[in-house]
């Protein structure tokens, strides 16, 4: 603002010593600006995070465990077990001891009855010692025809009542040739399948002497009677095979080897020793349930004893659709998160266990059990451990889109020497 002087002169005698004086009149005082104000200082504040808390609610969370599916197949009400031996097996009498005792025990009960199958059944009358010397290979497509011929013309017997599983031990010096690989060298310990007897099919499985261990016998020939007791025809009329819908996750984890035995092979705790973590004389292997996954308990039963399940379970599923089309199926709908190429998104994990327990590591991995060295996904969790009722977020980028229009991620929930695993389809379409 401008300053305006004003010069006064004032004319006038003073009588004062005789002298005269000039009074100037000082410029008028400047009007001010207001005073400045002083902005707040105002902290920022970061969004508020629900990390849950400990729960003694068990478990906290409905675990997206997978359910196996029944594809309207046969079971085995009342399985027969026929052990087919050759020329001096060393052997004979712990395997025909292992299918004589199996189905009457509590192992056989936890394993097989929520799929259908009874008490299995056995004895001196379904055992089988060929007089010849063991051939040094067989095919699977020979082996197929061995039952059939067999059963056809009386040898390997037909029980009156019941339904015959024909167990067919090899011996260490027999090559097990399948879909035209030595089985062994593939780590195969076994398998099993249907034939037809005129017009009837029945069920078989095959046990190759792979490794130097019995234990590996016994394991492979719980695991296959299991899966031939769930789904005896898997190839022309397959039972509980495969997880559903819903569940492709799981499949893609199991890459597509889905029945009740497959599905808990991979775990390190998956046997059961001989003894008392059996109930049996021999080693056996833990089957998947249904059940006990849905209840928020360990999928593979008997359940260990003295051990509390864990793990960590994805929130809030969205359906997706996921391209089969390259795998020679169809687009189709399951559960998972919609994250396109290019972007990024956080997902909520809810922790959960069956009982108390201390908390528990996570990290979140591309792939299944073996995760890849190339991915396609960046993947970050907000927290490291937990434990029941805690929640955790997990951070996805896609960077490309796999061949089906999804990645499959896992979370690995670890205390200890064990680890569990929760599958999760990342589904990235076309904008």
């Amino acid at each position: 603002m401008k300053n305006h002087l004003l010069f006064v002169v004032l004319a006038g005698v003073v009588a004062a010593c005789g002298s005269t004086e000039t009074v100037v009149a000082q410029p008028a005082p400047a009007p001010t600006d207001p005073a400045p104000v002083t902005p707040p200082v105002t902290t920022p504040t970061k969004p508020v995070v629900d990390h849950g808390a400990p729960s003694t609610k068990y478990p906290a969370f409905t675990p997206a465990m997978g359910q196996l599916a029944n594809n309207g197949g046969a079971t085995l009400p009342h399985p027969v077990i026929v052990t087919v031996t050759w020329a001096d097996d060393e052997k004979a009498d712990d395997v025909e001891a292992l299918g004589d005792t199996i189905g009457a025990s509590p192992y056989w009960a936890a394993t097989n009855a929520e799929y259908g199958s009874g008490a299995a059944v056995s004895g001196p009358e379904n055992h089988v010692r060929l007089p010849d010397a063991a051939p040094t290979s067989m095919s699977d497509t020979q082996l197929a025809t061995f039952v059939s011929t067999n059963v056809a013309n009386g040898t390997f017997p037909t029980p009156a009542t019941g339904e015959p599983i024909y167990v067919l031990h090899l011996q260490k010096a027999t090559k097990l040739m399948l879909n035209g690989q030595n089985a062994c060298a593939q780590g195969v310990g076994g398998y099993h399948d249907s034939t037809k007897v005129g017009l009837k099919s029945v069920a078989y499985a095959i046990v190759p002497r792979c490794g130097s261990s019995f234990d590996s016998v016994t394991v492979a020939l719980s695991h296959e009677l299991s899966e031939a007791a769930s789904d005896p025809y898997p190839r022309v009329h397959p039972a509980w095979t495969g997880f559903g819908q819903d569940d492709l996750a799981w499949e893609f984890f199991q890459q597509f080897q889905s029945e009740n035995g497959d599905a808990c092979e991979f775990y390190r705790d998956s046997d059961l020793r001989a003894g008392t973590e059996s109930g049996l004389a021999y080693t056996v292997q833990r089957i998947w349930s249904n059940k006990s996954a849905a209840a928020g308990h360990d999928p593979c039963v008997p359940a260990l004893k003295n051990a509390v399940f864990f793990n960590t379970t994805p929130l809030d599923l969205e359906d997706v659709p996921v391209d089969l089309t390259t795998l020679g199926g169809d687009i189709t709908t399951t559960k998972g998160f919609k994250v396109a190429v290019g972007e990024t998104r956080t997902i909520p994990l809810g922790l959960y266990s069956d009982g108390p327990t201390a908390d528990w590591t996570i990290r979140a991995t591309p792939g299944g059990i073996a995760s890849r060295g190339q991915t396609n996904v960046e993947l970050s969790l907000d927290v490291e451990s937990g434990t029941n009722g805690q929640k955790a977020y997990l951070t996805i980028t896609v960077n490309e889109a796999g061949k089906t229009g999804s990645e499959l991620i896992s979370i690995v929930s670890t205390k200890g020497s064990t680890s569990h695993y929760m599958p999760i389809i990342i589904s990235s379409p076309e904008k």
